[in-house]
This record gives C-alpha cells, sequence and structure tokens, in this order.
C-alpha cells in the first residue's frame, strides 16, 4: 500500500512542473527588433543625397588603369616571332669562326701559307733599314679558312740590310712583311719571304753569293801564271845547249813562288768582297705567313 502511494505522488509532481513550465513559456513577452529610421528622413531633408555622393566619391581611375580593370583576366601577349625577318648577314670573303673566349668573330690565315707576289718597288743591299717595301699578290690563293684575291697588296719593310763585306761576305737584305690590304681595310700580319727570283730564301735573309772560296783561287792565279811563265822558261833552257844547267833553277823558282801564292791565298782573299744584290721593279718573290693571322670582323 505505501509503494503504491509513493509512485502516485511522483506522478502528481511531474504533471505539475510540466504544466507550470508550459504556462511560463506561453506568457513570456516576444521580443521584436525595430529600426529607428527618423534620421534618414532628416538628412533628406537637410541635405542633398546625390550631391555628397559626389563630392564624396573617389577620383576617375587612369585610362590604362582602367582597362587593366575592365580586364581581369586577360594575358600579356609577346610578339610573334615568326612575323621578325631575320636580317641577313654580308658575305665575308673569309671563313667565319668564334671564339669561345671572347666571343669575337674572326678568319684565321694559318701559319706557312705561301703566295706568289711581284715587287713593286726595286731595292738592293743598299736600301736602308725602314725602307718600305709593297708587293702585289699574281694569282688568287684559295686555303680552307680564306681566299686571298689576285692583286691583294701585301707592306712590308726593309728589317735590316749591308752591303757586301771584306772576307768575301756578299750583301744582306732581310724584308719584313706587316700588313695586308683587304676589303679596303689595312690588316697586320707577319710574314717573311721564302723565295727571290726563283732561289729559295732561308731564315728570311736574301744574301748576296759569297766569294770566300772563289777568292782563294783568284789569289792564286798570279802564281800559277808565274809557274807557267817559268816552265817555259825552262824548256827553253833546255833546248839551248849549255843553258840546260840552268833548266832547275827556273823550274825551281816557279814551284815556290806558286806554292808560297796557294799558301798566302787564305789570307789574301780576306781583302775581297761578296757580290751585292739588286732586285728591279716586277722581280717574283714568294712571301710565307711565319705564324697564324687571326683577322677579326
Amino acid at each position: 500500500m505505501g509503494k503504491w502511494l509513493k509512485g502516485w505522488k511522483a506522478v502528481l509532481f511531474k504533471r505539475f512542473l510540466s504544466k507550470i513550465l508550459i504556462t511560463n513559456f506561453l506568457c513570456t513577452p516576444v521580443l521584436a527588433l525595430e529600426f529607428d529610421t527618423s534620421i534618414d528622413d532628416d538628412i533628406r531633408r537637410n541635405y542633398n543625397p546625390s550631391k555628397l555622393e559626389k563630392d564624396v566619391s573617389l577620383p576617375v581611375l587612369p585610362k590604362i588603369l582602367n582597362e587593366k580593370a575592365t580586364q581581369p583576366n586577360a594575358v600579356y601577349k609577346a610578339p610573334s616571332t615568326s612575323q621578325q625577318k631575320p636580317q641577313q648577314a654580308k658575305p665575308l670573303p673569309y671563313k667565319q669562326t668564334v671564339s669561345a673566349v671572347s666571343g669575337e668573330n674572326y678568319a684565321t690565315l694559318k701559319q706557312g701559307t705561301k703566295i706568289r707576289v711581284k715587287l713593286l718597288k726595286s731595292i738592293s743591299d743598299r736600301s736602308q733599314k725602314g725602307t718600305p717595301v709593297v708587293f702585289v699578290s699574281e694569282y688568287p690563293v684559295s686555303t680552307t679558312y680564306f681566299t686571298i684575291p689576285m692583286g691583294t697588296v701585301f707592306n712590308g719593310e726593309i728589317a735590316n740590310s749591308h752591303k757586301p763585306q771584306l772576307s768575301g761576305n756578299g750583301g744582306l737584305i732581310v724584308v719584313r712583311i706587316n700588313s695586308v690590304v683587304l676589303n679596303g681595310e689595312i690588316r697586320p700580319i707577319n710574314g717573311a719571304v721564302s723565295e727571290a727570283n726563283f732561289r729559295k730564301v732561308f731564315f728570311n735573309n736574301i744574301k748576296g753569293n759569297r766569294k770566300y772560296i772563289s777568292s782563294m783561287f783568284k789569289s792564286m792565279k798570279p802564281g800559277c801564271r808565274f809557274f807557267r811563265k817559268m816552265l817555259g822558261v825552262t824548256g827553253n833552257l833546255a833546248h839551248g845547249g849549255s843553258e840546260i844547267i840552268l833548266t832547275p833553277f827556273s823550274l825551281g823558282t816557279g814551284i815556290l813562288v806558286m806554292a808560297g801564292n796557294v799558301f798566302v791565298s787564305p789570307m789574301l782573299a780576306i781583302f775581297y768582297k761578296g757580290d751585292s744584290i739588286y732586285f728591279h721593279e716586277g722581280s717574283d718573290f714568294e712571301i710565307k705567313l711565319v705564324q697564324d693571322v687571326f683577322i677579326y670582323k
């Protein structure tokens, strides 16, 4: 009986509590937001909204910025390279190579290149040091790297010279080639003479004939002439009867003089000079490059 009363009280309490909660919820005042628009009416009565908007508005954007602003997704396109025609380089008279060190364009004349030329002004061993020497090429010369046209001018100078000297030493001419004229421009080179009037020239020294040996034989001629003369005298004495006893003296004298002349001939040859050198205008020469020549564009 007691358990049943406790359970009934609990049910009544729950119902009472539920009615109180429902009554409070229904009786609660409803909240609402109410905007006060009276200030807007005052502004419209006292001021011109359109004028305020114009006065307060930001300045107009520049034309370029305005265009970019209207095209936010525009992408810059570079001009097409296919429409640009490359300029053609002028043809050069030489093969063009590129230097990996300096990045400059140049042509190469290889060492040892030989060129047949003619002399345009006479020279001799009497020409002073520094005298200009001018050559002109006779034929076009085609090489791997360069084509030298006929008529190309090569300039040089007398680097050393002397007249014939004692002891049979001949004259000397040393010609150094220092420039070439190509396409109207003077370009430096380093060349030497390898042949003069179809005679080989060694070490760029054009020398007159040395006459020491021939001068020795020349100096012996007086002794030989005296010996032949005494030999004739000896023959005459031999046919003269009693004069035959003098033949040994004439023959011996001739032999002694000739022998003495032969003995002293090397010393006598010292006083003889060699041949002189003279090249007239139009003489044939051959010049050779002694080192590679780089001709820059």
